[in-house]
């Protein structure tokens, strides 16, 4: 029998958490408060098997305006090591939170890149593979940054390492500066919005974006990595750091000098690479935008986007698909229907 302990100190949360194999930001206290504080209904509890703690479930309730509430785990839960049992005991327990909010599924997207005891156990259990793309950097380009820097300059292509090499000798005109508060999170929201707009994808609103990012502020997990021509700041990286982890969050670039052909985010990525390792982060985690294996040449919305942070270096890492438990079948079916045709009619593939 498991013990599900709810965890309300924050620091406890987070020491527990980075001693799993394998964690995000999306599992820490700044992402649990910043949920709460705009009213998400959010649960996180420490598993324990006696006295032993073995792992964790963080999820909250979404809403659907078409067919109601769903129960959400992002990289959750995570087990240690997991019988099939175990997982049985976390589903039966995550399917009483969702009975309780009147939920129509639930979902686990935890961050194992294979596990055949928990993929024997979704079998058993009737999951079905999520009908969404890969969301929450499910596919990832990743950097070692246990690797020497002249490594990790040597692994990008040879065409961005020249890039960098020029702007690194350009150190007139071009330069970096790295803050750890919330100095410039205006310069950021201009830059975020410019970037939204040009792109024309859809984001939360920046006003959001800020408060989730007051949270890291506070418990020291915010960067802002801030590249400048001739000190005009033209492009920015916001880094999220969380025990091990460093995670490329956003990024944004003024729009204006795109036809100048000043590539700054070579700089930034550098500049970024440096810092990790000056914070003894072992992994730069470029956080998600990557197409999946085999889609490389296909046409799809991430095509660019993942092409460029492959050709930074590091390698593609794949998690295991998220799954859906339908509690109510029938609306589940319908829901499955929808959200497939309306994903693959934007271009994005439900399978990796």
């Amino acid at each position: 029998m498991l013990n599900f302990k709810e965890i309300t100190d924050d620091n406890t949360w987070d020491n527990l958490v980075q001693t799993l194999p394998n964690y995000s930001f999306l599992n820490s206290s700044a992402r649990y408060r910043y949920e709460e504080s705009i009213g998400t209904e959010v649960f996180r509890y420490a598993i324990y098997k006696e006295d032993q703690f073995i792992g964790i479930i963080n999820c909250f309730i979404g809403k659907s305006k078409l067919f109601g509430n769903f129960l959400e785990c992002k990289h959750s839960p995570m087990l240690k090591e997991g019988s099939e049992e175990e997982w049985g005991e976390v589903l039966t327990f995550c399917k009483g939170i969702a009975k309780e909010n009147s939920c129509f599924m639930l979902r686990f997207a935890p961050l194992y890149k294979e596990n055949q005891i928990l993929k024997t156990f979704y079998n058993k259990n009737s999951f079905k593979l999520a009908p969404i793309h890969n969301v929450d950097a499910l596919i990832s380009q990743q950097v070692d940054l246990t690797k020497d820097l002249e490594d990790l300059r040597r692994d990008m292509n040879k065409t961005k390492r020249n890039l960098l090499n020029r702007l690194l000798k350009n150190k007139e005109e071009v330069s970096v500066k790295i803050f750890n508060d919330t100095s410039q999170f205006d310069l950021f929201k201009e830059l975020h919005e410019q970037t939204v707009e040009l792109k024309g994808y859809t984001d939360k609103p920046t006003s959001l974006l800020l408060k989730e990012l007051e949270e890291q502020v506070k418990r020291g997990m915010c960067y802002m990595v801030v590249g400048y021509y001739k000190d005009k700041p033209i492009g920015i990286w916001q880094c999220t750091v969380y025990g091990e982890h460093m995670h490329l969050y956003q990024a944004a670039t003024d729009t204006h000098f795109r036809d100048k052909n000043i590539n700054i985010t070579y700089l930034l990525y550098w500049e970024c690479l440096k810092l990790g390792k000056e914070l003894g982060c072992k992994v730069f985690d470029l956080f998600g935008g990557v197409v999946p294996e085999g889609y490389e040449e296909k046409k799809h919305p991430w095509s660019g986007v993942g092409a460029f942070k492959e050709s930074l270096g590091g390698k593609k890492v794949t998690y295991m698909h998220s799954r859906d438990y339908a509690l109510d079948k029938i609306k589940y079916y319908i829901y499955y229907i929808y959200s497939w045709f309306r994903t693959t009619q934007k271009g994005y593939t439900i399978k990796w």
